[in-house]
């Protein structure tokens, strides 16, 4: 009897660290704007990552999420700016186009990498490792 608890015991906690160290694709709520700063960034404040995409002469431009995975406690986001299709039409009209992620509230760490140009950023959440 104790043998049968013990294996059970075991094979379960193999099937939740296999679990835990599966990457799964994720679709977070995502708002976007065309107003958020002239600088281009990257930021984390209370759960939400905001990617600016910086000064752009016409509303032509976006930040596009490209990939979100999750593992275990660690998401990864990539992304890459949009121009404006060739031969668009667009106002002259200064834009600093973002993207505001609201990610899950069990976060540990976060990377976030530019797709264009390889650049990376990692976060880490100092508020949910307190709880």
């Amino acid at each position: 009897m104790q043998l049968s608890r013990l294996l059970l015991s075991l094979l379960c906690a193999f099937v939740l660290t296999a679990c835990a160290g599966t990457t799964t694709n994720i679709e977070l709520a995502t708002t976007a704007d065309l107003h958020c700063g002239a600088i281009p960034s990257v930021t984390v404040v209370d759960n939400v990552l905001a990617i600016g995409a910086g000064e752009k002469p016409t509303p032509g431009y976006s930040v596009v999420l490209t990939e979100q995975t999750r593992k275990g406690d660690h998401v990864s986001i990539t992304y890459e700016i949009s121009s404006p299709r060739q031969g668009a039409i667009l106002p002259q009209m200064m834009t600093s186009p973002c993207s505001r992620v609201t990610l899950p509230e069990d976060w540990q760490r976060l990377t976030v990498k530019n797709n264009e140009t390889g650049q990376q950023w990692v976060f880490d959440n100092s508020a949910s490792s307190t709880n």
